[in-house]
């Protein structure tokens, strides 16, 4: 069989599609990556091989806008996009179908996929990242961290909060979505796109185990839940790095998200944090300019956070997914300073687990972050509760079985 992967976003979302697409290629399929051209450089970098469509330059102008990270503006500028990166997509996708033999695998934003495989009538397996995408009115997943007050309201309540949301996303998508569709001869229009339509019929691929958001009745039946990949490239850990780490009591690593330029407040409130616990820290940004660096801490563009993470005393970050999962994994505390996105659910989820702790951005200060930070490192429900998660994440789901996923529409 030849897989298709269409990934799409920054490495949180593209690391774990080429982790998949990795899985199928030992199993001896034929892989090839549709990559948008800010990203490819990942998949590529992997050896596999990368069809490259679109701009850099597309990319960086959405990193480079701090509405990226504004909860209330940060989907609309994503949103804008869909079309556009639908058209570069399409043709890329289509000139690699072997007839009968091709399944696709996308991330639900690569919209450009599931109208590929509605018009071309192709077996698509949807890849979902977070618990959040599946707005579950039981569920209750925490879309926004102002709506806090919700979890305690009564059904109606929820159902008609998402009533809400998906004509306000139909609002900024049907249109575009739709005149990409009739290009391609689907003339009947769709709504509900991001509550039914942007997932596949065939397979949902929750790329997260169960136990994280267990299965309701209001989740699509053709979901199947899996496991975190926790791959982050493979890549060895830098003699800088390494040096440093072995030179002194476990550091404080902070990290904003790959793709956030604007993290001058982060890094000052991490620095002060640092110097009142008289502790370490290690900054991971690629965006260093802004960043203020005592002696006792160190600034990484990147690190690979598998082989960091169980090297320190806690992780604080934004509440990527991706970065949760690799905090589960090194049994240490978190805390999160969530955004945007899918992250106050994803920090929603970590209190309840009873790993870590969050701030939203206008409490993200000096003081507040130590004061957190000691006591989730002062707390034994908080040491056992990691220890455990330690535990549960290695009897995740084996990759075979992952792959055993994929492979069932084939």
């Amino acid at each position: 069989m030849r897989y298709i992967f269409v990934p799409l976003g920054s490495a949180g979302d593209v690391n774990p599609l080429t982790w998949l697409a990795h899985l199928m290629q030992r199993r001896g399929d034929e892989v090839v990556v549709v990559a948008h051209a800010g990203m490819a450089h990942v998949p590529r970098g992997a050896g596999l091989r990368t069809v490259a469509v679109g701009s850099a330059a597309d990319h960086d102008s959405i990193v480079a806008n701090p509405d990226l990270w504004h909860p209330d503006r940060a989907f609309s500028l994503l949103a804008a996009t869909f079309g556009d990166r639908a058209r570069e997509m399409i043709p890329a996708i289509r000139a690699e179908v072997v007839p009968g033999k091709t399944v696709l695998v996308a991330a639900a934003i690569a919209v450009g996929a599931r109208i590929v495989a509605e018009a071309d009538r192709l077996p698509l397996v949807t890849v979902q990242l977070q618990p959040s995408v599946f707005m579950s009115e039981q569920d209750r997943p925490l879309m926004d961290a102002r709506l806090a007050f919700l979890q305690r309201a009564p059904r109606w309540a929820w159902r008609a909060v998402f009533l809400a949301i998906q004509k306000a996303i139909d609002s900024k998508l049907a249109r575009q979505i739709n005149a990409v569709r009739a290009e391609l001869g689907l003339r009947e229009g769709v709504k509900g796109i991001m509550r039914d339509w942007w997932v596949s019929p065939d397979r949902i691929l929750a790329l997260f185990p169960e136990w994280l958001a267990p299965r309701h009745g209001d989740f699509p039946p053709q979901t199947a839940f899996s496991r975190f990949p926790l791959y982050d490239g493979d890549a060895p850990l830098a003699a800088e790095a390494e040096e440093y780490l072995a030179e002194g009591p476990p550091p404080l690593l902070f990290t904003p998200g790959s793709a956030n330029m604007w993290g001058r407040d982060f890094f000052a409130a991490a620095a002060g944090a640092c110097e009142r616990l008289a502790m370490r820290g290690l900054f991971v940004t690629p965006f260093p300019g802004h960043i203020p660096l005592p002696t006792t801490i160190r600034h990484f563009d990147r690190l690979p956070f598998s082989k960091v993470f169980p090297r320190c005393a806690a992780v604080i970050h934004h509440g990527g997914i991706g970065t949760c999962a690799q905090g589960f994994a090194a049994g240490v505390p978190q805390l999160v300073m969530p955004m945007a996105h899918d992250q106050p659910d994803n920090a929603q989820r970590l209190e309840r687990l009873g790993v870590g702790a969050s701030l939203v951005p206008k409490h993200f200060r000096a003081e507040a972050v130590a004061s957190r930070l000691e006591g989730l490192l002062t707390s034994p429900e908080v040491k056992q509760a990691c220890a455990d998660m330690k535990a549960r994440m290695l009897r995740q789901m084996a990759p075979e079985k992952v792959a055993d996923l994929l492979a069932i529409l084939g």
